[in-house]
């Protein structure tokens, strides 16, 4: 496949970069600052290097791509951010100028917004919408916006939830749902959401659904 990653010199971002180029697919990355991408992983990939307000960048960054991954996120929970919603407005404004045969978009999101099936009573009706849900409300409120945005656009999208995020090695596997949460889901090591962001991008089933994730 012909992929861009934007967040591609986040912790997931590169993840999703490094697994890319190992299966052999050609890879944009689209981030703000070139420098902060491993030098190995510079010499294999195509840069554009952008910013939120830069559409003509977006542009040029998803021309001829066949699926677009945005593993853009915030680490800081403790104001309000709009950098997930932002940057699906803007993605998916791209993908409507380039026509018809535009990029799939493959959404990175978080499942502790989404409380419901595949839930065990206890997570569904206390932790997420009681424990989670004000810890968590400056990310989530970015996220929710951004998968509304999405969802709206016109354009093909696939969104993929995760738990926590972690940085430990790869668990070798990941187990997922789709259109509803994975039992006992609440975390995920960044190599195998990396690997499900992917394999997302690459299933033509997917296009239209949200593929939720756990280690």
């Amino acid at each position: 496949m012909k992929l861009t990653v934007f967040g591609g010199t986040g912790g997931t971002g590169r993840q999703i970069v490094r697994q890319a180029l190992d299966a052999g697919h050609e890879v944009t990355a689209a981030v703000r600052d070139a420098a902060r991408l491993p030098p190995d992983l510079r010499e294999q990939i195509a840069i554009v290097e952008t910013n939120s307000a830069d559409d003509t960048a977006v542009k040029a960054a998803i021309a001829g791509r066949d699926a677009v991954i945005s593993a853009i996120g915030t680490r800081d929970l403790k104001h309000p951010t709009r950098v997930c919603a932002d940057t699906a407005g803007l993605l998916t404004a791209a993908i409507r100028s380039s026509g018809h045969h535009g990029p799939r978009l493959v959404l990175a999101s978080n499942s502790a917004m989404a409380p419901g099936p595949g839930d065990d009573p206890l997570t569904r009706f206390f932790v997420k919408p009681v424990v989670l849900a004000p810890l968590l409300r400056h990310m989530i409120e970015d996220m929710h916006q951004a998968e509304q945005i999405v969802r709206a656009s016109g354009v093909p999208w696939t969104i993929v939830r995760a738990g926590r995020l972690t940085d430990r090695e790869s668990k070798g596997g990941y187990r997922r749902g789709v259109d509803r949460n994975v039992l006992g889901g609440f975390q995920i090591t960044r190599a195998d959401f990396a690997t499900a962001m992917l394999d997302a991008a690459a299933d033509p089933g997917c296009a239209g659904h949200v593929v939720s994730v756990g280690n």
